[in-house]
């Protein structure tokens, strides 16, 4: 299925900053040194008002100087409707070197951002853990927007974790955001030998993190997108549509037609 382009629409929202599509592209930038596999957890609501959390699984490949924190299930090779309905990143730390590039959706969209690899402020704390039979150390930073306390194992040597965190001397296995609605726990870790890919689907749109951000904050953020998820699209610029239980098919981006009151990880 084909559709027609929406680049006036969002270029608007963008501000008018300068888009260019992705060719299909896959490349295996490095190899693990551990993969470590972890729970994430949101607290939200539903239209109506009432409590959920949302979770999903996702899977941190932890390489010599680079690591991508992806869905789990994509991770094992497996095509789950689930993660695809949640919008679920992947995220590469240090790729290319001193940056972070993470490919999103805000549909019908794939966005692929890009921003500094800047050092995170991390308070040192006393206090200590066990996490996945490793002893770990709390540290507290903010970035983007949020405060984020982490538990880091010394003995598991790097400086990544899980999503966009990153900067402490050990692997980060728990960090939670401090009002408690954004958490990443570990579940297990593996010192297993696999390709790390960096891979660009065709139709995926390059965009500053910044304005991305943006772009998906002001979009799901808005009242009408809770009863109305795709309030922002314009019927006459869609060519095709395929609706099935639970969702609506633009191209082959999947719209969640019951979402969660958005929380956003970044501001």
């Amino acid at each position: 299925m084909k559709m027609k382009t929406l680049g006036l629409a969002l270029l608007t929202l963008l501000g008018g900053s300068t888009l260019t599509a992705q060719a299909q592209s896959t490349d295996s930038i490095a190899h693990t040194l551990l993969v470590a596999n972890y729970d994430y957890s949101c607290r939200s609501t539903d239209a109506e008002g009432k409590e959920l959390t949302i979770s999903y699984g996702l899977t941190l490949q932890i390489g010599q100087d680079q690591a991508c924190t992806l869905g789990r299930k994509r991770h094992d090779g497996e095509k789950d409707q689930s993660e695809q309905l949640l919008y679920v990143p992947t995220t590469w730390q240090n790729y290319p070197t001193g940056h972070m590039t993470s490919l999103e959706t805000v549909p019908p969209y794939r966005y692929l951002t890009d921003e500094a690899m800047r050092p995170l402020r991390w308070t040192m704390l006393a206090e200590r853990d066990s996490i996945c039979g490793h002893l770990c150390q709390k540290a507290t930073a903010e970035y983007a927007g949020r405060k984020w306390t982490a538990w880091f194992a010394e003995s598991l040597p790097t400086r990544f974790g899980p999503w966009r965190l990153h900067g402490l001397p050990g692997l980060i296995l728990r960090a939670v955001s401090e009002d408690g609605i954004h958490r990443f726990e570990c579940l297990g870790v593996e010192d297993v030998k696999e390709a790390i890919s960096y891979t660009v689907p065709e139709g995926a749109v390059k965009c500053p993190r910044s304005k991305f951000v943006a772009l998906r904050n002001r979009l799901f953020g808005n009242p009408n997108y809770l009863t109305k998820p795709y309030y922002y699209i314009k019927p006459e610029e869609i060519s095709s549509m395929t609706i099935v239980k639970g969702a609506i098919i633009l191209g082959d981006v999947l719209i969640n037609t019951k979402p969660a009151k958005f929380q956003p990880l970044d501001y």
